[in-house]
């Protein structure tokens, strides 16, 4: 392959002084060249930024590492992410990046090996891998579910293939569904696979490429068995708002993209955004296709349908 194809890693801090230094060790080991690494930190109070600065003094290898002004500005997910995007320097490709997790050496290589492929189609193109879970303590805890080679609505509307530190998108991506747009307060990651599994092309690559670290307070809950999971989807979509928080992000992808959709698209949209009756209800509940990767999740949300919650 050539190394020619520009890369941007979009890195957003905030009080990550216990795991940075890994993540950034990680990403100057990337054995792609071209390469450059814009960091946001969202106002740390704790070491972060000493770090940060250290790092870029004594940064050697050919990867610029560039630290953008923060204003004094605290504005949390995704709002850094996207600041960060409005502020680079053009790139032929980007890649979200948190802070406190692992990339293997190969990882933007991979990325830039599909994507270049698909450099002449001129849509949204999002590249996402496998990656596999830790706790902070090294313990291994399963890997990522195995995704579907094609990538259609229906399988982002309640669910989200990939998590953000995963996905690399080219410059198509980044003009028509971030810049040229209000991305509102939907998280980049699903908002950007929803964008490109409708007008472009989603990438899933089955390789691992980083280790996403689980801390302990959240361990229990996603990465034990369904049970726990179950557990969880109990309390925070049925007793909590996080279901209804993302029937209204879906909403506003549909009224920010409402001429661009097909028909099938739309329809499918207008099923689950519009407001409940018995028959919507209904449909929902016997909806044909699969919504979630995971058995637990797949039967929480059918609760949410039954009971007219979404």
């Amino acid at each position: 392959m050539n190394n020619t194809s520009s890369v941007n890693i979009l890195l957003a801090t905030y009080n990550g002084e216990k795991y940075i230094k890994k993540q950034l060790d990680s990403l100057l080991s990337q054995t792609y060249p071209n390469i450059t690494i814009y960091i946001r930190d969202d106002g740390s109070k704790d070491n972060t930024m000493n770090i940060l600065k250290d790092y870029i003094a004594k940064n050697t290898s050919s990867k610029k590492i560039l630290l953008l002004e923060n204003g004094g500005t605290n504005l949390g997910c995704p709002m850094s992410f996207y600041q960060i995007l409005k502020e680079c320097a053009s790139a032929d490709y980007y890649a979200f990046c948190d802070q406190d997790d692992i990339w293997y050496p190969d990882k933007i290589k991979w990325a830039v090996e599909k994507l270049d492929k698909k450099s002449q189609t001129n849509k949204p193109c999002v590249y996402f891998s496998a990656y596999e879970y830790y706790t902070d303590t090294g313990e291994f805890l399963r890997q990522s579910p195995s995704q579907k080679k094609h990538i259609t609505l229906t399988d982002v509307l309640y669910y989200t293939p990939a998590s953000g530190f995963v996905l690399v998108f080219n410059e198509t991506a980044r003009q028509e569904l971030i810049l040229n747009i209000n991305p509102g307060k939907e998280l980049h990651d699903r908002w950007l696979l929803r964008g490109a599994a409708c007008f472009g092309n989603i990438i899933y690559d089955a390789r691992c490429s980083a280790a996403h670290i689980r801390h302990a307070d959240a361990v229990t809950a996603e990465d034990s068995g369904n049970y726990n999971l179950i557990q969880s989807f109990l309390k925070n979509e049925i007793g909590g708002t996080a279901m209804t928080d993302s029937k209204e992000h879906l909403k506003y992808f549909q009224h920010t993209f409402q001429y661009r959709f097909t028909k099938a698209e739309q329809k499918t949209l207008s099923l689950f955004t519009a407001p409940n009756s018995l028959k919507r209800q209904i449909q929902k509940l016997f909806y044909p296709k699969r919504l979630r990767a995971r058995i637990a999740g797949e039967i929480a949300i059918r609760i949410l349908f039954f009971i007219g919650k979404i």
